[in-house]
């Protein structure tokens, strides 16, 4: 969902002259990952996704819950990657913190509480969670789209840049008493396509035939050319 319907929604201003990332400058990644998480998590609870097939109707309230918790709770853990300084300067992690700080100062979807001295942020209103990022979507629309350029600076900067290096520091110490990792790989599936005798697909097997190293080089060769 973020990939396919987020990056691929929106429109330009027709009075814009030129493309969105010229006018949002270095701004305009962080914003296009914040447009795309809240496009897929707007989306999440709708009912078309049980229409679709794609979720199961009983499942789906459920789906919402867990996705909104580790959403929210991701802002916080992916501080143990930060080990230094105070500001967060990759795109993709400044888009998280930006829309559950967000939302934090918005709605009344997220708690941050403290129990024996560790901070959780929790969520606990997924209605609210969801009509918080749909007015957030809507101002980060607008501002893709007429390339606004100072407010794109002032949302990112604001929610998405700074976070308390005291708050880090804890979540640091407590990741590595648990030895998680900060960074982790995944095997991708392969999908292949089950055709039936008029070539129409019937169906799709699912197989993990590589491990890391071979997926990783792999990609490489298939991707070799675009970097001649």
């Amino acid at each position: 969902m973020h990939e396919a319907i987020g990056h691929g929604s929106g429109r330009v201003n027709e009075q814009l002259v030129g493309n969105p990332p010229v006018w949002l400058k270095e701004q305009f990644s962080a914003i296009e990952e914040s447009r795309a998480d809240l496009v897929a998590l707007y989306f999440l609870p709708d009912r078309k996704l049980v229409e679709l097939g794609l979720v199961a109707a009983e499942d789906h309230a459920e789906i919402v819950q867990a996705e909104y918790e580790g959403y929210t709770r991701n802002a916080l853990v992916q501080l143990r990657r930060i080990r230094e300084g105070t500001q967060i300067e990759e795109d993709h992690m400044r888009n998280r913190q930006l829309i559950v700080h967000w939302l934090m100062a918005h709605t009344n979807a997220i708690d941050v509480r403290v129990r024996d001295a560790k901070t959780y942020y929790v969520m606990t209103d997924a209605a609210a969670f969801r009509e918080g990022v749909g007015r957030l979507l809507a101002d980060v629309q607008r501002i893709k789209g007429e390339g606004d350029y100072d407010a794109a600076r002032a949302l990112v900067e604001t929610y998405g840049v700074h976070f308390d290096p005291v708050l880090r520091d804890e979540v640091v110490a407590r990741v590595d008493h648990l030895q998680l990792p900060s960074y982790t790989g995944f095997v991708m599936p392969r999908l292949e396509a089950v055709t039936n005798d008029a070539g129409e697909i019937t169906d799709v097997t699912i197989s993990y035939p590589q491990d890391l190293t071979a997926q990783m080089l792999e990609y490489s060769t298939a991707t070799r050319h675009l970097r001649e």
